[in-house]
């Protein structure tokens, strides 16, 4: 072979060589891709916004009328029904022995009551009188006269005797009168000296007060300065802890246990997923309840958003200062990273992989999403939407497709391992 030719075949070696790598580097990417993927599955996204607030309460606080040692008879917590007796005052010390007295003394009025004394002879003694009465009946048919004297004489004899046992003016019935009357000196004495303090309608017991009671109460919640309650200063007292009582000096409170409220401040860039009657969940330190938004109120650059909650929470009618967690919207639907999304032609939507692992743009319809979170709710199988003046059905991200993460690095045909 001549030389020339040589040197003209690897002149085309070398043009197809470079056809090769040429055609290798533009098809390549389409051909193979790694890339993480992810199987859309069902799921929620909670938007949860963090505030501080204030618990209101349907609260009713009972002060003393009288001085003296107190003696309570509810814990605090306890649930108790209207007329509940809560605690007692003793105005002057009550001696042991009077309270004693009163014991006995009811014991033997009860057992007087309800013992049936003499009944022996008071039955023996209506036999015996039925009999006589008999006998006067006969003689008096046989006009035995001299006998129907003599029997009655008998007669007379057997009822005063009965009614010495069992009459009015008997030992029972006068054992009885005298108890009963000391019965009520006794009461009347110990009455005179203790206040008994009971509980004007059933909800709960607490003797924790914050003197905030005035101000945090169901009819003015509304037009409560979130503000200027701040720099009012916050020190709970446990009432309890008073073993005499004063004068107008409060005693304890009974919270109405099926509905309180929280009171939160909300601000203008949050304020937009509050609505009026909209349900949300609460968390405050360990526990969770479910209210519903009773009231948002303006205030300035801020909205107070208050929510009625019928729910039970561990000690919540001694706490008022709160910071809480209120998730105001679940969002449901297919859960995917937001990094799955991108834009094509103004379109927004995520890869997804076919049954040969090639990558396809499926246009996706946002549910909802949390700025402090990663993932993205969207609609499932298809939506709705409007084009040209019609409204279009658009297929979309199905339940287990798997969708390609950080989709903008790729494109559209490409096969994803």
């Amino acid at each position: 072979m001549s030389r020339k030719r040589k040197k003209n075949n690897k002149f085309k070696y070398f043009i197809f060589a470079i056809f090769i790598s040429f055609s290798i580097l533009k098809v390549w990417p389409l051909v193979f891709y790694s890339n993480d993927t992810i199987v859309a599955q069902y799921g929620n996204l909670q938007v949860i916004d963090s505030v501080d607030g204030y618990i209101i309460r349907d609260e009713k606080i009972i002060k003393a009328n009288y001085e003296g040692e107190i003696k309570y008879f509810a814990e605090d917590g306890q649930k108790v029904e209207n007329g509940y007796k809560v605690l007692e005052i003793q105005k002057d010390k009550v001696e042991d022995e009077t309270r004693k007295k009163l014991e006995i003394i009811n014991q033997r009025i009860n057992n007087l009551e309800n013992e049936k004394f003499f009944k022996t002879d008071i039955d023996k003694l209506n036999k015996e009188i039925n009999n006589i009465i008999e006998e006067i009946q006969e003689n008096s048919k046989n006009n035995n006269v001299e006998k129907v004297i003599e029997l009655k004489k008998q007669l007379k004899i057997k009822l005063d005797k009965k009614n010495i046992i069992a009459g009015d003016k008997s030992f029972y019935n006068k054992n009885i009168d005298m108890l009963k009357k000391e019965q009520e000196q006794l009461k009347t004495r110990i009455d005179n000296d203790i206040q008994i303090m009971k509980s004007p309608v059933s909800g709960l017991i607490s003797y924790y007060s914050d003197g905030l009671e005035d101000i945090f109460t169901i009819n003015n919640m509304a037009a409560i300065d979130l503000e200027k309650v701040k720099d009012v200063k916050y020190h709970p007292t446990n009432l309890r802890e008073s073993k005499n009582a004063i004068i107008n000096q409060p005693l304890y409170k009974v919270v109405n246990n099926t509905t309180w409220y929280v009171a939160v401040e909300v601000d203008n860039k949050q304020i937009e997923n509050y609505k009026e009657g909209r349900r949300v969940k609460i968390k405050i330190s360990d526990s969770q309840v479910e209210g519903k938004i009773y009231r948002i109120i303006k205030n300035e650059d801020e909205f107070i958003v208050i929510t009625k909650i019928n729910q039970y929470m561990e000690e919540f009618y001694k706490i008022r200062q709160v910071k809480a967690e209120i998730s105001v919207i679940d969002y449901e639907g297919l859960k995917i990273p937001k990094d799955s999304l991108l834009k094509k032609d103004g379109i927004v939507g995520v890869y997804v992989l076919d049954i040969n692992r090639y990558a396809v743009f499926k246009e996706v319809s946002i549910v909802g999403y949390n700025d402090h979170d990663d993932f993205v709710i969207i609609k499932s199988n298809f939506f709705y939407k409007k084009e040209n003046e019609e409204i279009k059905t658009v297929k979309t991200v199905k339940l287990y497709d798997e969708v390609v993460r950080n989709g903008d690095r790729i494109r559209e045909g490409q096969i994803i391992y």
